[in-house]
């Protein structure tokens, strides 16, 4: 019998999630549903499609349902991590494109707090370094300190 071990839970690796997928691909179409067994108080799974009994297992009850409602949910989890890895990737690019922004803005800050410590201040050289840089931001040529 197969077992899941810790490693293949911790991280839940692509290989893994593909490992589970195949396993969904091979086993029996659903839906599944719980049949009374011939033995008092045990149940099967069973497929719906008539032609097609799953091997009869003897559980109980509450095994036989989540074995049963496995056919649909083992598939919609695989499914939801998927999906919300896409929505972490898109994070991951919204979070470096933030760093990027976080780091101009203290350049642009330094810069300023440079111009601003001149020992002697001088209004008009101010005003015209503000005019360039403004100037060149707008021209998108302003990239680097």
């Amino acid at each position: 019998m197969e077992r899941v071990n810790n490693k293949q839970l911790n991280g839940m690796s692509q290989e893994y999630l593909n490992t589970i997928k195949e396993r969904v691909a091979k086993a029996t179409p659903g839906p599944w549903l719980v049949e009374e067994s011939r033995y008092e108080g045990r149940f099967n799974a069973a497929s719906v499609d008539e032609n097609y009994d799953l091997p009869a297992c003897l559980m109980g009850i509450e095994d036989a349902k989540f074995v049963t409602h496995s056919r649909e949910d083992v598939p919609a989890l695989v499914a939801e991590v998927e999906r919300l890895r896409e929505v972490l990737k898109g994070a991951a690019v919204v979070s470096n494109q933030a760093k990027g922004l976080v780091e101009e803005n203290k350049r642009l800050r330094q810069a300023l707090t440079e111009i601003l410590d001149y020992n002697t201040f001088d209004l008009a050289k101010f005003e015209t370094e503000v005019i360039e840089i403004a100037r060149l931001a707008l021209a998108g040529e302003l990239n680097e300190g």
